[in-house]
């Protein structure tokens, strides 16, 4: 049954990532004559992909508070390649997500195609530029999320927020909005080895693992208030804490 599942799938997502990254890069066209327009249909396809992957994939999803609108910074734990569809389903955003997603099987032409910020973590100067889009996709009225840990991990807490792209939102004293993500399963595989991508498995490996679960819960909490402050340091910490205090650690 398992493999299965992973036959039905793996196709249909694929196929649903190429016709996101079509009707993505197709509204693209309208970006210089039309641009709130073409903002709305890059933010529908963006969000009917990961709702049809969410569908795929089975995954139950709860969700509480309100996700931000408008041109917002968003931060969120990260514990999986399932977070960002996750949120994709919920958020009208633009990621920053490190850069080998670019290359990720199945995953990798929606990534591409739909203003994801990809950064080098490897490379400090790839913070400058980064930075800079950030900045042009909130001028354009486009919300950012970033991962602000830095790393995926198995989702026992909310690890220490780098505050590095955090310098964006304070040294305007902008409110920064902050969501947490938990994943459960249902007997079987528990969800930090299911779900939870933060050990040297391959992707596809643990991809086609994911892809033969029945199904799994998700849960979102966004948080009621946003934080500002005008020192980055301070205000990962302050929004570190807030997440933990709405977090449900992952078994």
């Amino acid at each position: 049954m398992t493999s299965v599942r992973i036959l039905f799938r793996a196709p249909l997502i694929a196929l649903v990532s190429l016709l996101a990254s079509g009707m993505i890069l197709a509204s693209a066209a309208l970006r210089p004559f039309l641009p709130a327009l073409q903002l709305r249909l890059r933010n529908a396809s963006f969000r009917w992909w990961g709702r049809q992957l969410c569908r795929l994939m089975g995954i139950k999803v709860e969700v509480e508070g309100l996700p931000p609108t408008g041109p917002f910074f968003l931060v969120a734990n990260h514990v999986s390649y399932v977070d960002i569809i996750l949120l994709a389903a919920l958020v009208d955003c633009a990621f920053v997500a490190k850069a080998d997603l670019r290359a990720w099987p199945l995953l990798g032409w929606a990534f591409r195609n739909a203003d994801t910020i990809f950064i080098d973590r490897g490379r400090k100067k790839d913070l400058l530029r980064v930075m800079q889009q950030v900045r042009g996709y909130l001028d354009r009225g486009i919300g950012v999320l970033i991962f602000p840990e830095g790393t995926s991990s198995k989702g026992e807490e909310i690890l220490p927020l780098k505050a590095s792209l955090l310098e964006i939102a304070a040294e305007a004293t902008k409110p920064v909005h902050f969501a947490t993500l938990s994943y459960r399963t249902q007997g079987g595989m528990p969800a930090h080895k299911a779900v939870c991508w933060w050990d040297d498995t391959p992707f596809v490996v643990h991809l086609l693992r994911l892809l033969g679960l029945p199904s799994f819960e998700a849960s979102v909490t966004f948080g009621t208030q946003p934080l500002a402050a005008n020192d980055r340091k301070t205000l990962a910490e302050q929004l570190r804490s807030a997440m933990a205090e709405r977090f449900t650690p992952i078994q």
